[in-house]
């Protein structure tokens, strides 16, 4: 079952994010009002490695508003 919370957010970010399913850490980190590198650091922060050198990373919104439910 899914976190009160986690519809709103979800709502939220699909009205900040427009039209997109993923967004980069740093637009995350924009939104969450913090760094990007301490988004990063955290293990529970569902970014996953993009690209072929797997050096960029980016936050499918569905389950960056699940991570914001807490």
């Amino acid at each position: 079952m899914e976190k009160a919370t986690y519809h709103e957010h979800l709502t939220r970010l699909r009205e900040v994010f427009p039209g997109v399913e993923s967004i980069t850490v740093p637009e995350a980190a924009k939104f969450y009002g913090c760094k990007a590198q301490t988004l990063l650091g955290d293990k529970t922060f569902p970014a996953k490695k993009w690209g072929k050198s797997g050096r960029y990373h980016r936050v499918m919104l569905i389950n960056f508003a699940r991570w914001l439910a807490g």
